[in-house]
């Protein structure tokens, strides 16, 4: 194992590759009292389509496959896992994204054991036509129901409206009609392709032995007698421009309006890994200027009930895609529309309060320390930021070379006012 010391911030963290391609990454915490582990794959919603090891062609799976897979490894014909793994004082859980599948726990006891169990439940796959038909009807009802939740529907409403071909645009899930076309043979396919070890990370955080830790999970992938595969190729994802649509609505039963404006923004091209996680980190730091809490701007869209505790807004830079969202509960969503753009058109490249901006850096950095006293945040992120070429502890360097002048210029490279959607949920 390859150790590493961040003196800043006083975390030791051991990296190793194992001979099957499994990347392994362990940071001891001294007197935490609960461990945590995550087993992820860079296998996401967004990968449907990509060609098998072996193969010079590509395939095309159904969307919801990634999603699909996570639901039929918990089950295990011979114990029910959640009961094993809480037997064991651990309790387990799993979450499909748009990139990457995680299946992790959390233990007060018995470690090496849930390693142990979550590594074989991962590793052993087991579908039959049957058991993938009875499961079907089960995430049909969970797509049925987040479809039931305004942001969430909000939320899916534009990114179709503003991506035409890209799969950003479909559920994480899929859909009904398309999980129903998902077969066995789909299952093992991207299994045997997106679970290869070459392609996934284990990362372990808590009062453990490093070299324990390594030891027994280095025994156990020995003995799945699997070699390094090259790197998976997928699809190129490419995407116009310009938004799909520029408006779209749609009726709910709710008790308030709904509005979303979204921004498709190019992706960025040729840059490092660093700079993606640094403009991310900007744009954050943009919209908190902008639309904080504790601005002016905040303050009057509140007073004058435009908006409501539902008020929020995100940026997204990924390799293939990158938007921005505001979003509220509003009874006047004309009139919010417009202070919003306004406002953006005000702003974008031009913040100048430096007090402003260094006190957030300051608080950025705050909630960034409190977060390393969690072993789940840790891991995550960890996790996250490693697919994007980044290791979690170099973050706080990258955060102390923004400055206001590099907000802004990000600001004007990475939102695109022209390419907005307008999106909205009615009252029934």
């Amino acid at each position: 194992m390859n150790e590493k010391y961040y003196k800043q911030i006083d975390e030791k963290v051991y990296e190793a590759e194992l001979n099957n391609g499994l990347k392994l990454f362990i940071i001891p915490k001294k007197g935490f009292q609960k461990t945590f582990v995550t087993y992820t794959t860079q296998f996401g919603s967004l990968d449907n389509k990509f060609k098998p090891h072996g193969s010079d062609t590509y395939v095309t799976v159904p969307d919801g496959v990634a999603h699909f897979l996570e639901h039929k490894l918990f089950e295990n014909e011979e114990e029910d896992l959640f009961t094993a793994f809480a037997e064991d004082n651990a309790q387990v859980n799993a979450f499909t994204s748009f990139d990457r599948t995680s299946y992790l726990f959390s233990a007060t006891d018995n470690v090496d054991r849930n390693i142990k169990r979550l590594l074989t439940m991962v590793e052993t796959p087991y579908f039959t036509k049957e058991t993938v038909d009875k499961e079907k009807g089960i995430i049909e009802e969970e797509i049925k129901m987040y479809q039931e939740q305004p942001g969430y529907k909000l939320m899916f409403n534009t990114l179709k409206a503003m991506y035409e071909t890209h799969p950003i645009r479909v559920d994480i899930a899929g859909s009904v009609e398309s999980i129903y076309e998902i077969t066995k043979d789909d299952l093992y396919l991207c299994y045997e392709t997106f679970y290869h070890p070459s392609n996934m990370v284990l990362f372990v955080v808590g009062d453990v032995d490093a070299e324990h830790i390594y030891e027994v999970i280095a025994e156990h992938e020995d003995k799945r007698d699997k070699v390094n595969q090259p790197q998976i190729v997928r699809d190129a994802l490419n995407e116009k421009s310009e938004v799909n649509e520029f408006n779209v609505t749609e009726s709910m039963k709710l008790q308030s309006p709904r509005l979303m404006l979204g921004f498709k923004n190019e992706t960025l091209k040729n840059e490092p890994n660093e700079a993606y996680v640094k403009r991310d980190l900007e744009m954050t730091l943009f919209y908190e200027m902008v639309f904080g809490e504790e601005t002016d701007f905040y303050q009057t869209l509140l007073n004058q009930d435009l908006i409501d505790e539902t008020f929020g807004y995100q940026f997204v830079l990924e390799p293939t895609y990158s938007f921005s969202v505001i979003t509220s509960a509003t009874q006047y969503p004309d009139k919010l529309k417009a202070l919003l753009l306004e406002e953006l058109e005000n702003t974008q490249g031009k913040l100048s309060d430096a007090e402003a901006f260094n006190l957030l850096k300051k608080q950025f950095i705050g909630e960034f320390i409190s977060g390393l006293n969690s072993p789940e945040y840790i891991a995550n992120q960890y996790t996250k930021l490693y697919f994007e070429g980044v290791s979690l502890f170099d973050l706080l360097d990258i955060v102390e070379s923004i400055t206001l002048d590099s907000v802004n210029e990000t600001a004007n490279t990475c939102l695109n006012l022209t390419q907005v959607v307008d999106s909205r949920l009615e009252m029934k």
